[in-house]
C-alpha cells in the first residue's frame, strides 16, 4: 500500500512560520489605523478650508445656494478628476468660480478634493457630521486643551477647569456638542455673554484641543 504524505494545507504551522505572521499582522495593522486617522485629518482639513472659501457660493456642508452655485451632497455623479479640475482651474459664465490653483497649494487641493469628494457621496444628514483631525477622547489632546483652556480662558470668564467662573460651569454640559464648541470659540459670541474670536490668534488643531477639553468637562458629573 502507497502511504501518501500529509497535504500542507492540513499540517501545522512551524514556530518560525507562525512568528513571521504574527509580525507581520502587528507592523501591518498601525500602518493601517496610521492611514485611516491621516483620512480623517485630511478630510477635517479640507471640510476647515471649504468652510473658509467656498460656503458663502456652495453652503454650509455642500448644500448649495440658489442663484449663487449648486449643491455638492450626494453628487455621485461628481469624480474626484472633474472636481479637482473645477477647484484648480475654476469656471466662468453661469456659476462663476474663481481658479484656486493659482492661490492654493498642491495640499490644500488635496484635501478639497477629498472632502468634496465626501459631501458628493453623502445625504444632508451623514454630509453634516463633525470632522475632527483627531480623536477627541485622546488623552493627551485633552491635557493640551487643559493646559490652553486654563493660561487663555479660565482667568476672567470661565474659572479654573471650566468650574466657579463668570460664565456658567462646563462640567455636565453634555449638550454642548463639538462643532457647536468648535464654532463659538472660532468665531466668538456677541450680546450678553460676549467672547471674543479665537480663530485668528489660535491655531485649529489647538482649537479642537480646547473642544476635547470641553467636551471631557461635558461628560463629567456637575458640582
Amino acid at each position: 500500500m502507497i502511504r501518501y504524505p500529509l497535504a500542507r494545507c492540513h499540517a501545522s504551522p512551524r514556530p518560525g512560520m507562525l512568528r513571521r505572521w504574527i509580525l507581520q499582522l502587528l507592523l501591518t495593522l498601525p500602518l493601517a489605523a496610521s492611514a485611516a486617522l491621516a483620512a480623517d485629518a485630511d478630510l477635517a482639513a479640507g471640510k476647515s478650508r471649504f468652510e473658509k472659501l467656498c460656503v458663502a457660493c456652495h453652503g454650509k456642508a455642500g448644500v448649495g445656494r440658489e442663484g449663487r452655485a449648486p449643491r455638492l451632497q450626494q453628487r455621485p455623479d461628481l469624480d474626484a478628476g472633474f472636481i479637482r479640475q473645477r477647484i484648480v482651474e475654476g469656471k466662468h459664465g453661469e456659476h462663476a468660480m474663481p481658479p484656486w490653483g493659482t492661490v492654493l497649494d498642491a495640499a490644500t487641493v488635496d484635501r478639497l478634493v477629498a472632502y468634496v469628494s465626501w459631501l458628493a457621496a453623502r445625504d444632508g444628514a451623514a454630509a453634516g457630521a463633525t470632522l475632527t483631525p483627531f480623536s477627541l477622547d485622546d488623552a493627551e489632546r485633552i491635557a493640551a486643551g487643559r493646559k490652553r483652556f486654563n493660561k487663555t480662558c479660565a482667568g476672567y470668564c470661565h474659572g479654573h477647569d471650566g468650574v466657579g467662573g463668570r460664565a456658567p460651569d462646563f462640567r455636565g454640559r453634555s449638550e454642548l456638542t463639538a462643532q457647536f464648541l468648535y464654532d463659538t470659540i472660532y468665531h466668538g459670541r456677541e450680546g450678553a455673554d460676549v467672547m471674543p474670536p479665537w480663530g485668528d490668534a489660535l491655531s485649529e488643531e489647538r482649537i479642537w484641543e480646547l473642544v476635547a477639553f470641553l467636551r471631557h468637562l461635558g461628560a463629567l458629573p456637575a458640582d
